[in-house]
């Protein structure tokens, strides 16, 4: 079952990646890490069996969002990485603060491979075409993305810009 908040929130539209007022793609991400975020504090009581067989103990178990589909290609083009630098404050798990500070750290991009202008050259926003570290950055509930793939070879066949990461 999909949350459904955090969607409708964050629902694919062609001008949320316009620079209209309010309807920047900042924005839409502000909203969706503020919603999942919220979600996490929130809590439901279930009856779960105790451990020696007899009898039933209440346990809280936190509201999750099973799922979040982000399309990378659209959803980085125009946050610039001194905001998304400030995201990691806000972002909860070790592991994924300290994926964020590398992937944020030195970045470059490179223009075609054998060409004479294939240097590297900074890359001051947004995430590079078929950048598999990118479809990382939403999915910070998550110990590792290539979990739920059954083998390494089809978690690379996947497409870089869409991304299916259970939460």
């Amino acid at each position: 079952m999909v949350l459904r908040r955090p969607l409708c929130l964050w629902t694919p539209r062609p001008h949320q990646y316009a620079c209209r007022s309010m309807r920047t793609t900042t924005m839409q991400l502000a909203h969706l890490i503020h919603e999942v975020e919220h979600n996490r504090t929130d809590y439901f009581q279930v009856n779960l069996p105790k451990k020696s067989g007899v009898g039933s103990q209440l346990h809280c178990r936190p509201h999750r969002a099973p799922l979040v589909l982000v399309d990378s290609s659209k959803a980085f083009e125009f946050i610039g990485y001194r905001v998304l630098s400030r995201l990691p404050a806000n972002i909860p798990g070790v592991n994924c603060r300290r994926w964020l500070r590398k992937f944020l750290r030195g970045r470059y991009a490179k223009t075609q491979v054998g060409n004479r202008h294939g240097d590297r050259s900074s890359t001051l926003r947004g995430v590079p075409q078929g950048s598999v570290l990118g479809t990382h950055f939403c999915s910070p509930f998550t110990h590792t993305h290539f979990s739920i793939c059954r083998t390494a070879s089809q978690a690379s066949q996947q497409t870089c810009t869409r991304m299916t990461s259970p939460l």
